[in-house]
């Protein structure tokens, strides 16, 4: 392992503003290229030295609850407004580190996912009670970040936690997790956001498979995401060169989820 690459990328200071890109595990311990954690995170931020604004960009499936509750108490305390932007997926701890902007951005293409936290552990029954209620203990620490965005009940939160939620970008604006659903640049931005959901629930049907237990992601919820999406597509189309360019996306957007559901 090269310990002198970079494992996520801090761009350049431009106009007092850089960009962050958090694309891989969140991690206490970098063994991969994308691999996030809270030593180097904090590393690379200082080395940027004085800026007013941090666009936090963020694909990412999640990993250690702790590396990420120290990576959302980092951006929280920094002095430069931080935008958050939600370019695939935000799961598990990557959601929690997403709670720290000051504005929170989605696609329509992008998505959300929160859970209560889990581990493995082994010991004696006091040793395994302990931990239950160390857990217990941690998830008031994450529920903490949720409860300073949102507009739903810390009862409903919990809720959403216990049956491991997969949130669409509207659902965030809803319940107050997100600030703003922004419009993709280009079809090469929707084509990639398309890719990262693809990917996800890839990856959940293989680790549902291996676990032997039902897709929690199934058909009909996918389904449902598409028609959302597309319908937002074709809401507004003020002029021909936007209508063409809408419909464009809508084909694209349409074959994706008819492939993927094939």
């Amino acid at each position: 392992m090269d310990k002198n690459r970079k494992f996520y990328s801090f761009s350049d200071v431009k106009d007092n503003s850089a960009d962050i890109y958090i694309y891989g595990d969140i991690v206490s311990y970098e063994w991969y290229e994308q691999d996030v954690s809270s030593f180097g995170f904090k590393k690379e931020l200082d080395a940027l030295g004085e800026v007013s604004e941090l666009n936090v960009h963020i694909n990412s499936y999640g990993g250690s609850t702790i590396e990420g509750l120290a990576i959302y108490n980092l951006l929280k305390q920094h002095k430069a407004k931080v935008n958050v932007f939600i370019d695939g997926i935000a799961a598990s701890a990557a959601s929690v580190i997403a709670m720290a902007g000051d504005r929170i951005m989605m696609p329509e293409t992008s998505m959300l996912m929160i859970h209560n936290c889990w581990t493995y552990t082994m010991g004696n029954s006091k040793e395994l009670r302990k931990t239950a209620d160390d857990m217990d203990k941690i998830a008031t620490a994450y529920k903490a970040a949720y409860l300073s965005k949102i507009n739903i009940t810390e009862d409903k939160l919990e809720e959403l936690l216990e049956e491991e939620s997969y949130l669409t970008a509207q659902e965030c604006i809803d319940m107050g997790f997100a600030d703003e659903i922004i419009e993709l640049k280009d079809t090469n931005q929707l084509l990639q956001s398309n890719m990262c959901i693809y990917n996800l629930v890839n990856k959940i049907k293989q680790k549902t498979k291996e676990e032997n237990k039902t897709v929690n992601l199934n058909k009909e919820t996918i389904k449902q995401i598409a028609e959302e999406i597309t319908e937002k597509l074709i809401e507004e189309k003020p002029n021909n060169k936007q209508a063409g360019q809408n419909q464009k996306q809508d084909t694209l957007l349409v074959s994706f989820f008819n492939n993927f559901l094939k």
